[in-house]
């Protein structure tokens, strides 16, 4: 048990800022404007942390980010904390907007589209109903 606690004291200390994120903590507001463009720019994160069925601790990362040129990168991350594991999925396409939804044809590792309602207020962009916080570089 104590090394158990142990073990999960480091991701503990390395979370900042909400913690959890899920759509139930989202800020609601109007996209419009040029600025909307601009103001998407740069990286956006969403991380759970969970415990599954056999008590492992795990996580599921995205991040998406925005290239003024249009380019757009999706990193997925599936991490097993107990085990030390991690499975890695980057996609690349480029994204436009189309009123309040956010619409990103993908052409690597395959072709496919996404298109997602949007919200973005301030530092949290809400998208499809999940909340995503900007990454401060």
């Amino acid at each position: 048990m104590t090394r158990s606690l142990l073990l999960l004291l480091p991701l503990a200390l390395a979370c900042d800022g909400p913690g959890v994120v899920g759509p139930t903590t989202a800020r609601l507001g109007r996209v419009g404007g040029s600025n909307t463009s601009t103001a998407l720019l740069g990286s956006w994160r969403r991380t759970l942390f969970f415990l599954d069925d056999f008590n492992y601790s795990r996580s599921s990362e995205t991040t998406y980010q925005f290239a003024a040129d249009g380019t757009a990168i999706r990193v997925q991350v599936a991490r097993n904390h107990t085990l030390g594991l991690a499975d890695i999925l980057v996609s690349a396409g480029r994204w436009r907007l189309e009123g309040t939804r956010l619409v990103i044809d993908f052409v690597s590792p395959s072709t496919f589209q996404l298109a997602l309602d949007m919200r973005l207020v301030g530092d949290q962009l809400e998208l499809g109903g999940q909340v995503f916080l900007r990454v401060l570089e």
